[in-house]
């Protein structure tokens, strides 16, 4: 692996892109597209602040991705602590920069998202619910901050919710895929505390709650009949079998596809809500 492709591993493109595309979709949904400016500001600073928590992520994970992950490239040793640590405080400081040239309630969001986010890797991912509801807030304040760029907020308080739901049931999904690494570097997750029935049950419960919330803005008529058809086909289906499936007990690998899936079915989401 280079040096470059390295670099980009570590910032996870994947993730990156769908922070970008939630601002892109907030935007739409307002149904305005000024200024220009700040639709472009909150979308190359909402990239930097998720390549910078990515890399801020792997950076304290080092240890526990020796187990876990041990291709990561922090893990593997292609990327020095020292140099990841100089490409966080470069990406982060860029994103707060963008964010001040738009307006102060933006600037206050990309800073405590960033903020929150650095605090998840550094901490609250290493204890039970907070570090799972620290990274489903920021996801679900992408949705307000894209809405925020073009004032056009109230918009966007569903997909901000289904975000906050989606995400929470992953990453605990993701919680139970390491507990191995978690549980020997003194993690103290649910899937560590509290086991794999709890883990599973909590998770149930959440995509359960998310199957019915998606309903809500369709009998409320805020969006149409595609958005519908698109979660009932590409949604539902998806969380359902995950549901089931993981009431019998998963691996690690099986764990893996399965947030692998449910990052792919995002984007799912992200159509509905567009096409809504």
């Amino acid at each position: 692996m280079g040096l470059i492709s390295a670099y980009i591993q570590l910032s996870r493109p994947g993730n990156v892109g769908i922070a970008m595309l939630s601002i892109l979709i907030a935007v739409s949904l307002g149904g305005k597209y000024y200024p220009l400016s700040n639709i472009i500001l909150a979308v190359i600073s909402t990239g930097l602040i998720t390549v910078g928590a990515n890399v801020i992520n792997d950076y304290f994970d080092i240890e526990t991705d020796k187990i876990n992950k041990p291709n990561r490239p922090l893990a593997a040793g292609i990327v020095t602590p020292d140099h990841a640590r100089i490409f966080f405080y470069t990406v982060y400081g860029i994103a707060f920069i963008l964010a001040f040239l738009m307006t102060l309630p933006l600037l206050l969001i990309a800073v405590s998202v960033g903020i929150l986010l650095y605090l998840y890797s550094y901490r609250l991912k290493r204890t039970v619910i907070w570090g799972n509801l620290a990274v489903s807030m920021s996801s679900a304040m992408a949705f307000i901050y894209g809405g925020l760029a073009v004032n056009a907020v109230r918009a966007v308080y569903f997909p901000a919710l289904f975000a906050f739901f989606f995400h929470f049931g992953r990453e605990i999904i993701k919680d139970m895929e390491d507990v191995e690494g978690d549980r020997q570097t003194g993690a103290n997750t649910m899937a560590v505390v509290y086991g794999y029935q709890i883990s599973y049950r909590v998770t149930g419960l959440v995509f359960t709650g998310l199957l019915i919330l998606t309903l809500i803005p369709y009998f409320l008529k805020i969006y149409n009949e595609i958005y519908l058809w698109i979660i009932v086909i590409g949604i539902y289906p998806i969380l359902g079998y995950i549901i089931v499936y993981l009431k019998r007990g998963a691996d690690k690998k099986r764990l893996g596809i399965f947030s692998m899936i449910l990052k792919i079915d995002m984007l799912v989401g992200l159509l509905a809500i567009y096409l809504g």
